[in-house]
């Protein structure tokens, strides 16, 4: 059973140096997650541990519980156990304006379907630190954003059941898995293919 959302939205006076634990279950759909393919098996378990120094609002902890994937070879549905460790650091909105365009296109390229922008050899360690820095404005710190984003990066991008899924025939569509069909196997094609069918050519030619 999930608590109330306001969990997830703490106030920032609440945050001190010496921290604030944060303990809650919540359901796919109450962190965002109501595509097609965000499927879980019951709750999400989270724990988290917050501080707050000068502004700058820390957060770690874990999300943990079981998502219902699809195989890409055998299209079947499996369960696959979920743990996510959070890190995330918080700045006031006023502190990160001049980072907002980078780290807004950061937060972009996180979103379902977009492709990473591969950066420069020297940026590498900057675009490390903007991937876990979000901003706050206002009297309370909304945790659901962030914690939506690590449950799809933490989402592989090649779902297999188990690493000796046999997927299916390529011509009937059996699954493999779980009996073998009649077809005969399916035969590389030859290198050579395109010379077949060529005689050798004429001397006059």
């Amino acid at each position: 059973m999930t608590v109330p959302m306001d969990l997830l939205n703490p106030a920032i006076v609440d945050i001190g140096p010496e921290g604030l634990p944060l303990s809650c279950s919540a359901s796919g759909p109450q962190l965002g997650l109501d595509q097609p393919e965000d499927k879980f098996d019951g709750p999400l378990a989270i724990q988290l541990e917050l501080s707050q120094l000068e502004g700058r609002i820390s957060v770690t902890g874990t999300l943990e519980g079981t998502a219902i994937r699809q195989c890409v070879r055998c299209l079947l549905e499996y369960a696959d156990p979920l743990l996510v460790s959070i890190y995330a650091e918080y700045l006031p909105q006023a502190s990160v304006a001049q980072k907002s365009a980078p780290a807004e296109q950061g937060r972009r390229n996180a979103r379902r379907g977009a492709q990473p922008v591969e950066p420069e050899e020297e940026a590498d360690e900057e675009a490390d630190e903007e991937d876990e820095l979000y901003w706050y404005q206002g009297d309370h710190l909304d945790l659901t954003p962030m914690l939506r984003e690590q449950v799809i990066l933490a989402a592989p991008m090649q779902p297999i059941c188990r690493e000796d899924c046999l997927g299916l025939c390529p011509q009937c569509g059996q699954n493999l898995n779980e009996r073998r069909c009649g077809c005969p196997p399916a035969q590389a094609p030859s290198p050579f293919r395109v010379l077949r069918g060529r005689g050798p050519k004429s001397e006059n030619a």
